[in-house]
């Protein structure tokens, strides 16, 4: 699995302009292991924005953001997508849609090995 951390609130926020309607795309892969994914992550960052005065138009949660066949059929409103996924899911959904602003809110650190207890071990540092 990949191993990501999410970037401080107030950076992801600092890229975003409040006149731009804002879509959020979360990968329920393994950034939802790693909890900085997956659905919980999406709608706390969703309702943190909203409470900022920002215009959350779209909140997609995706199997996998790294999967082209996946990703392609989305049509999103927003003119900036905020991606909750790993650089793999963050540079597909660039080239899928140059036409919108991609924001990467976490960040890729290495691969990793997870337990039936839960616990997460980085295996190998990016």
């Amino acid at each position: 699995m990949i191993i990501t951390t999410s970037k401080p609130y107030g950076v992801v926020k600092g890229m975003l302009k409040k006149w731009k309607k804002t879509g959020i795309v979360s990968c329920n892969s393994c950034s939802r292991v790693c909890e900085t994914g997956g659905r919980k992550s999406m709608e706390e960052l969703a309702e943190r924005l909203r409470s900022d005065g920002f215009e959350v138009v779209d909140e997609d949660l995706v199997p996998m953001a790294c999967n082209i066949d996946l990703a392609k059929k989305k049509d999103y409103k927003g003119d900036v997508l905020v991606i909750l996924a790993c650089d793999s899911g963050v540079v597909t959904y660039q080239t899928l849609f140059p036409s919108k602003r991609i924001i990467q809110a976490l960040d890729t650190i290495g691969l990793g090995s997870r337990d039936g207890r839960g616990n997460i071990y980085l295996m190998k540092k990016f």
